[in-house]
């Protein structure tokens, strides 16, 4: 399918759109002509994985100081950023070491950022020339990770953010847009093989943004959320879908998920404590999101155990994040955390 009739596409769903209020109160996108969810296999699968891995990396990683969204907090002219690309080359990196390391720590699951808030893609994608691929490093990750995964039985994630800070067509061509994220979706769900999930992040009704945020965050139509459910859904009948916008799932998503909270609660200021029939998971980190060598505090196994132990009582999948190097390895103090967490599941039988 061509990208005009792809934007055709996209127009008449955007026409299609309304906006409801949830069970909360809060206005959302409408979902309900969402026509698919997960199979029963995949929903199994996934709440029987039990614990998985979430990696941020990208070109946030070369930072000296801040955070993973460095691009907005300092409002670094996309130009200079972009240079960032003749940096990266994390010629450490080892598909087959981060597998291995999974499964010594006893995950079954592995959630990536293919894109994060910045818009800079971690795969060969046909729709930007904003990618690893024209890095110096020149190779394409996702590409590696999926073999290495499915050969150990692990599951591949992608976290895709919905919001992005770089491409033009966010500010001025909403519809261009909605069919440039749409058809990096469905390069994601035909190129790597069976997926595990998608999960989407960016998209915060509850959230209330200063002013002088609008350029960066506030989307300019909808997204189409229900045919961008029903097109992974038909490619990947397994995959299950998560929004993370803090909400009760709509239709069309799979499970809920809480970000360094425990399901039902809101120590962190923004999580919803309303818990749904679907099934849920947390998000969690070893250390920062991000690589960040300034704020290094890793969290210790035993910690993160006490952690692991409550979300099993509650049926709930584990996801901890690492935050690899900008040289493409993974932090030997969080692979330390990481083997003696799986260490200790496997003599408990956790």
């Amino acid at each position: 399918m061509t990208l005009h009739l792809d934007r055709t596409l996209c127009y008449k769903s955007i026409l299609w759109e309304v906006k409801v209020k949830n069970e909360t109160g809060i206005e959302v996108e409408d979902t309900r002509h969402a026509r698919l969810q997960a199979s029963a296999d995949g929903l199994r699968r996934f709440q029987d994985s039990k614990f998985g891995m979430s990696v941020h990396w990208g070109l946030y990683s070369l930072s000296t100081h801040g955070r993973e969204w460095i691009y907005f907090d300092d409002r670094i002219p996309y130009e200079i950023y972009r240079r960032r690309m003749e940096q990266f080359n994390p010629i450490r990196f080892n598909a087959e070491e981060w597998a291995d390391l999974m499964v010594e720590a006893g995950q079954k699951i592995l959630l990536i950022t293919s894109k994060h808030h910045d818009g800079f893609c971690l795969w060969d994608t046909d729709h930007t020339d904003f990618k690893i691929s024209n890095t110096v490093f020149k190779r394409d990750v996702l590409a590696e990770l999926a073999p290495a995964l499915r050969e150990r039985g692990i599951a591949l994630h992608f976290y895709y953010s919905l919001i992005d800070w770089t491409h033009p067509s966010y500010r001025t061509d909403w519809p261009a847009y909605v069919a440039y994220y749409q058809a990096q979706l469905r390069e994601l769900c035909t190129r790597f093989g069976p997926l595990g999930g998608i999960l989407f992040d960016g998209y915060w009704p509850r959230m209330k943004f200063p002013d002088d945020w609008f350029e960066f965050m506030y989307p300019r139509g909808p997204w189409d959320l229900a045919g961008t459910y029903d097109l992974i859904h038909g490619l990947q009948p397994d995959a299950v879908i998560v929004n993370n916008t803090h909400l009760l799932p709509l239709k069309g998503e799979d499970y809920q998920i809480w970000e360094l909270d425990l399901p039902g609660e809101n120590t962190i200021g923004f999580n919803g404590t309303e818990i749904g029939d679907n099934p849920t998971a947390c998000w969690w980190n070893v250390n920062q999101w991000s690589y960040q060598p300034w704020n290094h505090c890793v969290r210790s196994a035993e910690e993160l155990l006490v952690t692991y132990r409550k979300l099993r009582e509650k049926n709930s999948v584990f996801f901890l994040n690492v935050a690899p190097r900008p040289f493409g390895d993974i932090h030997p103090e969080e692979q330390r955390v990481l083997r003696g967490i799986g260490q200790t599941i496997r003599r408990l039988n956790l």
